[in-house]
């Protein structure tokens, strides 16, 4: 898959995280939940080994990732995990690259960061690198890339 220029994904990253940050702190999450995939389970678990198709998408999730953090500490605000990960995740969902964005709960109530949100692509964490042990997931949005048309439909 063709990527686009660093600049580009950058800029694209910091036009998205303050949406992001919009959403999270002004409107209810009913109304933008559609746009992270589909709710699962609040279980995490990992992937099977992957194939040389998803180790193409890891690279490619993986460089988004880095234009989300760079795009992140570019803007004038503090910008935490949960818009982080919303932006990462629309960005691979518009890429149709799998992924799912975790909202987990810390094991230690009173802990600074009790809340924590992240995106995996496989077992991979892509942004928002935790221990997963220490964590308890409340909310998990599943985005799988569409299925290629069949040809003979």
């Amino acid at each position: 898959m063709r990527i686009a220029s660093p600049r580009l994904l950058t800029i694209e990253a910091m036009a998205l995280l303050p949406l992001a940050r919009v959403l999270v702190n002004r409107v209810q999450m009913k109304h933008w939940r559609g746009t992270l995939g589909e709710i699962e389970g609040a279980t995490i678990s990992s992937a099977a080994s992957p194939t040389d198709q998803q180790t193409a998408a890891w690279r490619d999730a993986a460089r988004l990732g880095r234009h989300v953090e760079r795009a992140a500490e570019k803007l004038p605000v503090e910008t935490k995990c949960l818009p982080r990960a919303i932006a990462l995740q629309w960005m691979l969902r518009r890429r149709a690259i799998a992924s799912r964005l975790i909202v987990a709960r810390s094991h230690e109530k009173g802990n600074r960061d009790e809340w924590h949100a992240w995106v995996e692509h496989g077992e991979e964490i892509v942004i928002g690198h935790c221990d997963r042990d220490d964590y308890r997931a409340m909310l998990i949005f599943t985005s799988r890339p569409a299925r290629p048309a069949d040809p003979t439909d």
